[in-house]
């Protein structure tokens, strides 16, 4: 009887070093080559894929090691010296609206000069240093390409003298003191006396002026408490003391009195319109001591 043959062992099943996870893609690139072998519309979506890929593997590592920083150095400088060798340098500064403030100051401050990258000033913080120049209301900067800075200057007009604290300086029509104005040029411009004056200023002389009898006679106007205003008159010194509220009623009042009687006319010290309606005079002083020396000499005769 023949010997029956052993049955052969199964060979032993190769197992991949991939993961699992791994293998599974491995499987669906090989499925995705397979395919855009047979058709171009395939082919050129995996030859797009695969350059953003490799484009986000680029970014990545450029990201990762800190790269970005220098390449974007080098290409600003490169920009640079490409604009400047096609002529984009300042050659001219212009200075427009310049009148007491010279243009020599204004290019100063600018810190813009000739030969310079056109876009290397930073024209925000340019603007600011120019409009804090005293004169130098508003200012407005712009380039003209390729190679001209243009400076528009609007300046600071003197609006009136205001004193506090003994000091006197010129004030704009907003109340900002013009540190560079000359006290004794503009002497002719209306005086506003007091705390907070400088700031209420405008908006009261445009109601006094409405008012061009007593406009005309008033040596100053005083804030007082920071609530309300004194006139004071030229030559003998007359003092209206008008009211917090509505001081335009009360000069309205005074002008109507004054048409009548000559009030501005008397030798008083003083006209009170604080209350509604009423004028409280105060004589002179030397009206008062003329009116009692009279009454002893009538009483002794």
């Amino acid at each position: 009887m023949a010997k029956r043959k052993p049955a052969k062992k199964p060979a032993p099943r190769r197992i991949s070093p991939l993961k699992p996870g791994l293998s599974g893609a491995r499987n669906w690139a090989t499925a995705q080559v397979r395919g855009a072998a047979y058709s171009r519309k395939r082919m050129t979506r995996l030859i797009i894929s695969a350059v953003f890929l490799l484009m986000a593997i680029l970014w990545m590592a450029l990201w990762l090691g800190g790269f970005f920083p220098a390449i974007k150095a080098s290409g600003d400088r490169f920009a640079k010296e490409r604009l400047m060798s096609m002529g984009f340098v300042v050659k001219h500064v212009d200075v427009v609206g310049e009148g007491r403030i010279s243009e020599t100051q204004v290019r100063a401050v600018l810190g813009v000069y000739s030969g310079d990258y056109l876009f290397d000033m930073d024209i925000d913080n340019a603007q600011t240093r120019v409009q804090n120049l005293s004169w130098v209301d508003t200012a407005v900067i712009r380039r003209l390409w390729p190679n001209r800075i243009v400076v528009h200057v609007n300046e600071r007009r003197p609006y009136a003298l205001w004193q506090e604290n003994g000091r006197i300086q010129i004030i704009d029509n907003s109340g900002v003191v013009i540190q560079d104005a000359n006290v004794n040029e503009f002497a002719n411009l209306p005086f506003v006396v007091g705390a907070g004056a400088s700031q209420q200023a405008e908006a009261f002389l445009k109601i006094l002026a409405r008012y061009p009898e007593i406009y005309a006679q008033t040596e100053s106007c005083v804030y007082i408490s920071k609530r309300r205003w004194d006139i004071v008159l030229k030559n003998d010194g007359l003092r209206i003391l008008l009211p917090a509220d509505n001081p335009e009623r009360a000069l309205a009042l005074l002008v109507k009195y004054n048409a009548k009687h000559g009030m501005l006319r008397l030798d008083l010290e003083s006209i009170d319109l604080r209350i509604k309606g009423r004028l409280a005079l105060r004589p002179a002083v030397e009206s008062r001591v003329k009116a009692v020396s009279i009454r002893r000499v009538g009483k002794r005769a």
